[in-house]
């Protein structure tokens, strides 16, 4: 009979993996008529308040390869998202800056919307509990992929 600890842990991992892909797929589909994928959001949320941020340490940051991330960056400079600053001193770094647009606001507005209904009747307790769970959680992964 299976440890009923061991089956709450892979419970709720495979829980987080479903509100994950399940909230990926919301998300797509509400950004489909504004011509940016998830991906693309990803981007933009990680470069928010990020001010020396390089392509390569991006990619880290998304657990993608540079030249995958290249492809959305390109795209996200085409919409005029995101511009690419050389480095003073290595000219084979590039850094990632946001351009304030729009757009970008409408991202922001759209996931707090979205945040807002999913999380709709859930109590302030409730709410406060999930996240200093999920902090928690975040905090271990973080300190298990150190080392």
């Amino acid at each position: 009979m299976p440890n009923l600890i061991t089956t709450t842990h892979q419970s709720l991992l495979s829980r987080l993996s479903k509100v994950n892909r399940l909230f990926a797929q919301k998300i797509e589909s509400k950004l489909a008529p504004m011509g940016i994928s998830y991906q693309e959001m990803r981007i933009v949320g990680l470069l928010m308040g990020e001010t020396n941020i390089t392509q390569k340490m991006l990619a880290q940051k998304l657990s993608v390869r540079a030249a995958t991330l290249s492809v959305a960056i390109s795209k996200l400079e085409t919409q005029g998202l995101v511009k690419r600053v050389s480095s003073k001193t290595d000219k084979r770094v590039n850094y990632l800056h946001l351009i304030s647009d729009r757009k970008i606001a409408k991202v922001e507005t759209l996931l707090a919307d979205l945040e807002s209904e999913v999380t709709q009747g859930l109590s302030s307790e409730d709410l406060l509990t999930t996240s200093r769970v999920l902090l928690h959680i975040i905090d271990k992964l973080q300190i298990q992929g150190r080392k």
